[in-house]
């Protein structure tokens, strides 16, 4: 291959993996991208539903938990068990959304697990 073909097909690589995470983004994920900075806990409840947890902050801040769980069923190319995703979302004392974390676990094997991901907020991990 010449060097311009080389950079034409890294290019289109680049934005063929681009396109499918995009795709891919669980809806939640999609909403808080476009709801930081702007959104009100009222707002996100309407959209996210009621948190799993709750935290208050001696700043005045809120934590608030949300932890989605899918089962997967195996097959000949995957393992069966659970996956879970732990939003994290912390608001101002204003009640503005400020920002948000999102972490994903697959626990192979496991369909209730007690925990959603290690290290996670409901502190309930091995």
């Amino acid at each position: 291959m010449t060097p311009g073909k080389d950079l034409r097909c890294i290019t289109l690589l680049s934005m063929m993996v681009l396109v499918g995470c995009a795709v891919f983004e669980d809806k939640e994920a999609v909403y808080l991208r476009s709801a930081e900075g702007r959104a009100t806990q009222d707002e996100v409840k309407q959209q996210l539903g009621p948190p799993v947890m709750t935290k208050s902050r001696v700043s005045g801040d809120s934590l608030w938990i949300y932890q989605i769980r899918t089962q997967q069923p195996g097959s000949r190319i995957n393992a069966p068990g659970t996956w879970c995703d732990e939003y994290v979302l912390t608001f101002e004392s204003r009640g503005v959304l400020r920002e948000w974390t999102h972490r994903s676990y697959f626990h192979g094997g496991e369909n209730n697990p007690t925990y959603c991901v290690p290290g996670g907020m409901d502190g309930k991990e091995p």
